[in-house]
């Protein structure tokens, strides 16, 4: 009898998950490459961020990208860390001083926030969609656009007219080591993170 597929949550962040993306990402490819090698086919489930994490934690599916902490700790198993995200500023590229204290930070709504920005030194001014930021900060609506480094530059790429106008700010705020995750609930938790580590490491070493 065949197995069941292996259910993937599968949300919106290129260019690590995404469908708009070849095998839906980076991580989406990587979890499809690790079943495989076991004969084993995905299930894609393409939901937002709340209701992936929602139908993880009940143990209807796989994350594939996924920030620790104590509260999911309890709740998931983890994989090897699949790629370490920065957090941190774009800001316009002809900017040279550090970012006052006051200065107004575009982020998106239900991103995390380190302490730097939770502290109450900046003014934050939220967005329900993220797209719209890089052209506010282009026009000088907002100071700096706080996000995850890879995910904007993918978003500036696809936006040529604003090449060279924005930058990233290093260092960064925080480097986030990110995993795959399941319930530790869920009966196959042991069989699929031991073939996703297996693909890891072998991705690693290529």
């Amino acid at each position: 009898m065949a197995q069941a597929p292996v259910p993937l949550c599968l949300t919106d962040f290129p260019p690590y998950v995404s469908a708009e993306l070849p095998d839906g990402g980076s991580l989406t490819a990587l979890a499809r490459r690790a079943f495989a090698a076991a004969g084993l086919a995905v299930q894609a489930l393409h939901v937002p961020w709340v209701r992936a994490f929602g139908l993880a934690r009940n143990g209807e599916c796989l994350l594939l990208t996924l920030w620790r902490n104590d509260e999911r700790d309890a709740l998931f198993r983890y994989s090897l860390p699949v790629t370490r995200m920065q957090l941190g500023f774009f800001v316009r590229a002809d900017r040279n001083a550090p970012l006052e204290a006051g200065s107004t930070i575009a982020y998106q709504r239900g991103s995390y926030l380190p302490p730097e920005l939770s502290g109450g030194r900046y003014k934050l001014h939220e967005l329900v969609d993220p797209r719209p930021g890089a052209d506010m900060l282009n026009m000088g609506r907002v100071d700096a656009v706080f996000s995850e480094r890879a995910t904007f530059e993918y978003q500036l790429a696809k936006q040529p007219r604003l090449a060279g106008t924005i930058r990233w700010q290093s260092p960064p705020l925080e480097v986030k080591p990110t995993f795959m995750a399941i319930s530790k609930a869920h009966p196959q938790a042991d069989v699929w993170l031991d073939l996703l580590n297996q693909e890891i490491r072998r991705s690693a070493r290529n």
